[in-house]
């Protein structure tokens, strides 16, 4: 019996031993292992990824939220060093400025998309004067455009098409376009597309006049931009010019700041103040703004 006990506890001494040599290799090897990345919760997630698609960043919300959160770290530390009193307001601008910088980058697809939308009708309508369908007109304003990422409306050609390769009626493929991109525009343009594809006739006419349309709208929201040059600017120095007092407050006399910061009164004025000019911003903008 003793022999046996002393054999056992030989055995499992050794398991052991293998075991616990073992672990560390095994722990080395889960960790080296590769992860799931994490992701966005879906209601974030999703709206972040459509704006990014219309901005034409080639980044996903993850890189983008991620590397947000790096540059305000980058821009406030330095603050916080040189001027504690003032890095909540750098902290805050620093924040709103990603998604400013988006919805200036979407505005600015935006326009470039409809100022390419009458040349695209013009092409597409010469095509089918000269006895082309509707999807092989597409097919060489696709070819015709510019082949690079950045040309939004090559891009959704491109993808309306392969769409239209996979058997999905061209009909459906203009109203996802249409749904891709909702601007008033664009959905005359695909509107007048199904038709010509649906009936068929003389639709080059037509198309030529839509383009004629389209320009004549470009020119007068263009005259009624360069009209509104001189208030939107007087509107961009009047919101700005709070938040650039306080900045210069801050470097020369920091107690002036800390009293906004330290005392309730302070916080108070601080944050309607900032309200106030934010909806100064929003309103002055609605005014100047050339779109109806």
């Amino acid at each position: 019996m003793t022999t046996v006990l002393a054999g056992a506890g030989l055995v499992a001494a050794l398991g052991l031993g293998r075991a616990a040599w073992r672990a560390p290799a095994r722990e080395r090897a889960r960790r080296a292992r590769a992860r799931e990345p994490r992701r966005l919760p879906a209601r974030l997630r999703d709206p972040l990824a459509r704006a990014l698609a219309e901005a034409q960043w080639p980044i996903g919300p993850e890189d983008a939220v991620s590397g947000a959160g790096i540059a305000v770290l980058g821009v406030t530390f330095p603050v916080v060093v040189l001027a504690p009193a003032l890095a909540p307001v750098v902290f805050v601008a620093a924040v709103a400025a990603g998604p400013v910088l988006l919805v200036t980058a979407r505005a600015r697809v935006r326009r470039r998309y409809l100022a390419d939308l009458p040349g695209l009708v013009e092409l597409l309508a010469a095509r089918m004067r000269s006895g082309h369908t509707v999807v092989t007109a597409l097919g060489d304003a696709a070819g015709a455009s510019d082949p690079g990422p950045t040309d939004p409306v090559a891009t959704d050609l491109r993808s309306l098409l392969a769409r239209v390769d996979h058997g999905e009626p061209l009909t459906d493929a203009l109203e996802w376009w249409a749904r891709r991109r909702p601007l008033p525009p664009l959905r005359a343009v695909a509107g007048a597309l199904a038709v010509a594809a649906v009936t068929g006739g003389a639709a080059a006419e037509a198309l030529d006049g839509l383009a004629r349309s389209l320009r004549d709208q470009l020119g007068a929201q263009a005259e009624a931009l360069a009209q509104s040059a001189q208030a939107r600017l007087s509107a961009i120095v009047v919101g700005a010019a709070p938040l650039g007092y306080l900045a210069f407050a801050a470097l020369v006399d920091p107690g002036s700041v800390g009293l906004l910061l330290t005392t309730g009164v302070g916080r108070v004025c601080l944050v309607a103040g900032l309200a106030l000019d934010a909806v100064a911003v929003v309103w002055m903008r609605r005014i100047v703004r050339s779109e109806p």
